[in-house]
């Protein structure tokens, strides 16, 4: 069962967090707005998000533990140019480039509650969403987006591939991360905040498109 006063006193703690991360630039302006809205709801609140982002680390296999042998080097939650890439990996001598779509953890007041997330969530393309942890302060769901790519930059110190054609791609798999992150943000401030809601199938039709472009061929 869940706790009211601590699920109230977890929720103060997390929204003070937010606020001070906020004013210290360590929130991702581009949904920051979307988190103050959805954290009015009295039976919610957010501690974790990222809109997606673009990392390289200095790692001889990928892998987005932060544990040893893990070291970033740069992250951009925005478009890269092949010149940053550039000089992020200067000097370093295994680099990874690993793009990861949005991802957002939000604690409800009930398992229903829960639910209704995590069916959102894969509705728009965020397929390995779940629940991660129930406790006394809440009921924990990890909303995760599909788009990922890894690509070694360098090993040994020598460059494997065309950084230009890799922040290129890196570029273009964000681009749609954020876009299917979009669609989930408009489906939960229409069900929860009074928003339009979205035309989803028109969605569908446009993100398909969109791979295409930016893929060059067609996607399921």
């Amino acid at each position: 069962m869940i706790d009211r006063q601590a699920f109230q006193a977890r929720k103060r703690a997390f929204l003070d967090r937010l606020l001070r991360e906020a004013g210290q630039g360590r929130v991702d302006e581009d949904i920051y707005p979307f988190l103050l809205r959805i954290n009015e709801l009295p039976w919610l609140y957010t501690t974790s998000s990222c809109s997606g982002r673009i990392m390289l680390a200095d790692v001889k296999t990928p892998s987005y533990s932060k544990g040893r042998g893990f070291r970033p080097i740069a992250k951009w939650h925005h478009a890269v140019s092949a010149e940053r890439v550039a000089e992020a990996v200067e000097g370093h001598g295994d680099v990874w480039m690993l793009v990861r779509g949005g991802i957002l953890h939000i604690a409800v007041d009930s398992a229903k509650r829960a639910m209704e997330l995590v069916a959102l969530a894969r509705a728009t393309g965020h397929k390995h969403s779940g629940v991660i942890a129930v406790n006394r302060a809440g009921v924990v769901v990890e909303i995760l987006g599909e788009e990922r790519l890894d690509i070694p930059l360098k090993q040994g110190g020598e460059l494997l591939v065309d950084l230009g054609a890799a922040a290129d791609m890196a570029n273009r798999v964000l681009l749609l991360a954020k876009a299917r992150l979009a669609w989930l943000i408009a489906k939960l401030e229409a069900k929860y905040l009074g928003g339009e809601a979205p035309d989803d199938e028109k969605i569908r039709r446009r993100l398909r498109e969109l791979a295409q472009c930016l893929y060059g061929g067609p996607r399921r």
